[in-house]
C-alpha cells in the first residue's frame, strides 16, 4: 500500500511540473510575441536634406524602415540652421519617439538638445558624425563614417599622388561641424606621423556646396596659382567642381575628395581628381537603423563606435565604385 501511495505522490508532482512548464512556456510565449511585434517610432534629425549624402542617407533609410511593418521613421530636416534643429528635437522629444538618430550641424551646439532628450528618456545614437566631447555622455553610440580617419586616408592619397611632398590648399566643409573638424585633424595628424612634406598655403569654408567650391578654388588660383600642387576638398562634389576649376585654368594639381559620390568617383575616371574613399550612405542608414531597433529593444550595441567600410578610391578601382550619391 505504501508503494502505490509514493507512486501515486510522484506522480502527482511529475504531472503539477509538468503542467507549471507548459503554463510558464505558454505566458513566455505571448511576451515573446508581444516584445517582437513592439511598435517603433525612430526619428532622424538631419542637418540638412538637400545636400546630397544626407538625401541619400534618408532614401536608403525610409526603403530600409518600410521593409518593417513595425516600425514608423520621422525624418525632421534642420536645413542648415542650427536653432531649428534644437527645434526639431525639441518636437521630437515632445512626441515621445522611441530613438533619436542625430547627425548634428554642430558638434557643440546639439549638447543641450542632446541633454534634453536624454533627461527625457529616449536614447539618441549619433549617426554620420559625431558630437564634442561634451555631448558623448547623452548618447548610447555612434554608427557611420571615422571622420578623422578619412582625413588620414586622404593624407596618404595626397602623398602618393604627389610623392610625399608639395603644397596644398583645403576646401572645407561647414565651420564647427564635427565632420570638417576631423577630417582636418586626420589630414594634419597624418602629416606629422608620415613626414609628408606638404605646406598647407590656404584653407577655405565651401559649406559642402560646389558652387561656393568653385569661387573658393578660383580664389585659390588667383591667390597662388600654380604653386599649388595639390587640393584637398574635403567633400567629392566639392572636389569635383573644383577639379573642373583647375581644368578650365590650364592648371595640373593632385585633388583628393571624400565620399566616393557618383561626381567623385566620374571625376576620377574623368582624370579631374587622383582619388577619394568610400563612404556609402545607404550602409550608413540601413547600419544606424539596424542599431537603433537593437537600442529600442534594450540590446547592446556591439562597440560604442561602429564604422562602416571605407576602402579607397583611384583610377585603379574607380569602376568598381559607381556612387550612390
Amino acid at each position: 500500500m505504501y508503494k502505490k501511495y509514493y507512486l501515486l505522490v510522484a506522480l502527482m508532482l511529475v504531472s503539477a511540473i509538468v503542467l507549471g512548464a507548459c503554463a510558464s512556456a505558454s505566458a513566455e510565449e505571448p511576451a515573446a510575441a508581444a516584445a517582437e511585434g513592439k511598435h517603433l517610432t525612430i526619428a532622424y534629425s538631419a542637418p540638412n536634406a538637400g545636400w546630397p549624402y544626407i538625401a541619400a542617407w534618408i532614401g536608403a533609410f525610409e526603403a530600409a524602415a518600410a521593409e518593417d511593418p513595425d516600425v514608423d521613421v520621422v525624418v525632421l530636416s534642420a536645413e542648415g540652421d542650427v536653432a531649428q534643429q534644437a527645434a526639431d528635437f525639441d518636437t521630437l522629444i515632445a512626441q515621445g519617439v522611441d530613438v533619436i538618430l542625430v547627425c548634428s550641424l554642430d558638434g557643440d551646439a546639439i549638447v543641450p538638445s542632446l541633454k534634453a532628450a536624454s533627461e527625457a528618456g529616449i536614447p539618441v545614437l549619433a549617426v554620420s558624425n559625431e558630437p564634442s566631447e561634451d555631448g558623448q555622455q547623452y548618447i548610447v553610440g555612434y554608427s557611420g563614417p571615422d571622420d578623422y580617419v578619412q582625413g588620414k586616408i586622404a593624407a596618404d592619397l595626397m602623398a602618393k599622388a604627389l610623392d610625399n611632398k608639395g603644397n596644398i590648399v583645403i576646401i572645407e566643409g561647414t565651420p564647427g561641424q564635427s565632420t570638417t573638424n576631423l577630417r582636418n585633424q586626420g589630414f594634419m595628424d597624418q602629416m606629422e606621423e608620415k613626414g609628408y612634406d606638404f605646406t598647407i598655403l590656404a584653407q577655405q569654408t565651401a559649406n559642402w556646396d560646389p558652387v561656393q567650391a568653385k569661387a573658393v578654388m578660383e580664389d585659390f588660383i588667383t591667390a597662388y596659382g600654380d604653386q599649388i600642387d595639390g587640393v584637398f576638398s574635403q567633400d567629392d562634389n566639392t572636389a569635383a567642381a573644383a577639379g573642373e576649376v583647375v581644368r578650365d585654368a590650364g592648371l595640373k594639381m593632385a585633388i583628393v575628395g571624400t565620399g566616393g559620390s557618383k561626381n567623385g568617383t566620374q571625376a576620377i575616371r574623368d582624370g579631374l581628381i587622383y582619388g577619394t574613399m568610400d563612404q556609402s550612405p545607404t550602409t550608413d542608414a540601413e547600419q544606424a537603423l539596424k542599431f537603433a531597433k537593437m537600442i529600442a529593444n534594450g540590446e547592446e550595441l556591439p562597440e560604442r563606435r561602429n564604422i562602416i567600410p571605407m576602402p579607397e578610391i583611384t583610377a585603379e578601382n574607380a569602376d568598381q565604385f559607381p556612387g550612390e550619391w
